[in-house]
């Protein structure tokens, strides 16, 4: 397949494109077809393949607003991404530590080994998506807005230059935001209407709790760090340990979950999560085995 071609970015803001796209803005602000005017322009100025845009809050999962997914088909993903494996997204992880408003490419944010583990081939090499952009807008420190901009395999990647065009338009988009936030308190809305969802909470004790019965507090550091893509380098470097300690930490983890690659820990902990027990704060993966053992 022969690449799709991009324009550059330089320039772009004189593009009649991007001229309507804004016009656009301003028309839909208060109005339910703002989140996809907001994508009409960061695609005049950066085109994509995929695009949509979705809430995250710290408390709870996040809220799809709006997929643009070629194929259509794709959206399965996205469910299947809200159901968990969102915890492990770097993007997510930058959105936890706090990162303001702006654009955040993939390339640059995510840990060393991410490319090679099972999250990336799950939630992007499968799926045929190459790097993306995530522009987020924080509304404070527990919630956000983000617009993914996503290209396939078979297209340019993004560049530098993409990322600092979107940063150059972020003020305008900003600004309609802002005034759209005040008038309809959207992510006020939504995060009611999943509140009763457990989701979350199911999540966030996998993440605390997921093999604590079978591993050491030191083991269970790094399997998330495993999760999350990184090396044993660098989980080394974060750690304050050397890298061969972090290797037997490894061999030591896969030994007691009887697994033996990333990708059977992968699955190990996205199938764990609907057997967590919030209220319990224990072992997931102990109520895995029991069911997997009473139906076998």
């Amino acid at each position: 397949m022969i690449s799709k071609f991009y324009r550059g970015t330089a320039g772009v803001l004189c593009d009649a494109l991007l001229v309507n796209a804004f016009a656009a803005l301003s028309r839909e602000v208060g109005r339910p077809a703002l989140i996809s005017a907001v994508l009409d322009v960061l695609e005049a100025v950066c085109p994509t393949d995929s695009s949509g845009a979705l809430i995250i809050y710290r408390q709870q999962k996040p809220f799809s607003l709006l997929h643009r997914f070629h194929p259509v088909a794709r959206q399965v993903d996205a469910d299947i991404y809200s159901t968990g494996p969102y915890a492990l997204d770097p993007q997510y992880r930058l959105f936890l530590g706090g990162c303001p408003t702006g654009a955040y490419w993939l390339r640059t944010i995510a840990p060393d080994d991410f490319y090679s583990s099972e999250y990336y081939v799950t939630f992007y090499s499968k799926t045929g998506v190459a790097d993306p952009i995530d522009v987020l807008w924080r509304i404070d420190e527990d919630t956000a807005i983000v617009f993914f901009m996503q290209r396939n395999i078979h297209s340019n990647d993004f560049t530098a230059a993409d990322v600092a065009a979107l940063d150059l338009i972020l003020p305008v988009v900003d600004a309609a935001l802002q005034r759209h936030y005040q008038l309809t308190q959207l992510p006020k809305r939504q995060a009611q209407a999943i509140a009763e969802d457990k989701t979350h909470l199911q999540v966030e004790c996998t993440l605390n709790n997921f093999a604590s019965s079978l591993l050491t507090p030191r083991e269970r550091d790094v399997l998330l760090y495993m999760l999350r893509g990184y090396s044993s380098a660098l989980t080394a470097e974060k750690l304050q340990t050397s890298d061969g300690t972090v290797k037997i930490h490894r061999k030591n983890i896969y030994r007691k979950l009887d697994i033996g690659s990333q990708a059977e820990l992968f699955s190990l902990f996205i199938n764990c999560i609907p057997f967590a027990r919030p209220d319990e704060q224990s072992d997931p993966l102990q109520f895995y085995q029991q069911s997997h053992q009473a139906t076998s």
